[in-house]
Formats: structure tokens, C-alpha cells, sequence
């Protein structure tokens, strides 16, 4: 992950970058960005795409990256996955509230997804949020509480969750070819 250093960039900015397969988010006035994501990491994102859309409640809509989900204070992301109510659907991009934020950590992505992102979306207001690590099988779901998030379930085996959606699952059985 390569972030610029400067704090002062502004969605004009993000939206002026050349298309060049990367994916770069705007958070905190920083361009972040994320090279192509590994075949482990799309397997892992497809399999859980099919849990989620399996569970979302009515209402609501799964989304998978790349999407370009807008955050108060003038940031984009773009999370792996993401439920997001009908009302957050826009023409090009989410914006407003999401029931859940699912990211995917790659090499390049694992102090972004765990440090910078999980800021952020907590700072939005986003309910859930749940971290997956292919590399060591281990899924941690966090539930916002007093403007900061806890952990509500983790663990590297089976893994049942009861809030926001309701599924098991394993993530290294996700990651298996």
C-alpha cells in the first residue's frame, strides 16, 4: 500500500487519478493506494458475497469492490464488501449509512483494513465491521459502541454470527480451493 503524504487532498483529486487497474480510496485527506487484489483474496470476497447475499435482510443490498462507498468529511473507500440499505444506493456510488463493511486483508492492505479503515468507519457511523484474513483463517466482527468498535465474535474456525446477518462460516474453508 502506498499512501501520499500530503492531508490536504480532495474528492476532485481522487477522481482526477488515471484508471490504471489500482484502486486508491481518499480517508483523512490522504490518497491511499491499493494494488489488484490476489486470486486468494477475489476467492475468499466471492464465496463470502454468496453468504451475505444468502442473509441480507430486505431492504438492503450486497455490494462487492470495487464500489465507491462515500464517508462524511469528503472520503471515499472502497470496501471489499458492503451492506448497505436501498436508501444509500445511489446512481454512481453509496453514500449514507451501511449495516456492515467486510474487508479482505491483503499483504498490501493489513494496517489499512485494520488500523485506517476501521477509524474511519467507525467515525461513520458504520455498525459493523468485520476484518478477514485469508492468510491465518481468522475472522474478527466488530460492533460499534461509544464511537469506537469491540469485538463481538472472532476466531479462525467455524464462526457463527447472529447480528447484523446471520451466517457461518469458516474462513479458511472460504480461502480453499
Amino acid at each position: 500500500m502506498t499512501t501520499a503524504t500530503s492531508n490536504a487532498f480532495t474528492l476532485e483529486d481522487l477522481e482526477a487519478l488515471p484508471d490504471d487497474g489500482n484502486r486508491y480510496e481518499l480517508i483523512g485527506g490522504a490518497i491511499v493506494m491499493t494494488p489488484a487484489p490476489e486470486p486468494v483474496h477475489q476467492r475468499v470476497s466471492g464465496r463470502l458475497l454468496r453468504l451475505i447475499e444468502d442473509a441480507c435482510p430486505e431492504g438492503h443490498e450486497v455490494f462487492h469492490a470495487p464500489i465507491d462507498f462515500d464517508l462524511p468529511g469528503g472520503q471515499r473507500v472502497e470496501p471489499d464488501l458492503i451492506v448497505a440499505p436501498d436508501a444509500s444506493v445511489g446512481s454512481k456510488r453509496l453514500a449514507g449509512p451501511a449495516l456492515l463493511v467486510v474487508e479482505i486483508v491483503s499483504p498490501g492492505s493489513r494496517i489499512n483494513d485494520t488500523v485506517t479503515k476501521r477509524a474511519a468507519y467507525a467515525e461513520a457511523g458504520v455498525p459493523a465491521y468485520w476484518i478477514v484474513d485469508p492468510s491465518d483463517g481468522h475472522l474478527l466482527a466488530l460492533r460499534l459502541a461509544d464511537g469506537g468498535y469491540e469485538v463481538y465474535a472472532e476466531g479462525a474456525g467455524p464462526v457463527s454470527l447472529s447480528w447484523p446477518i446471520s451466517v457461518s462460516l469458516a474462513v479458511g474453508d472460504l480461502a480453499k480451493r
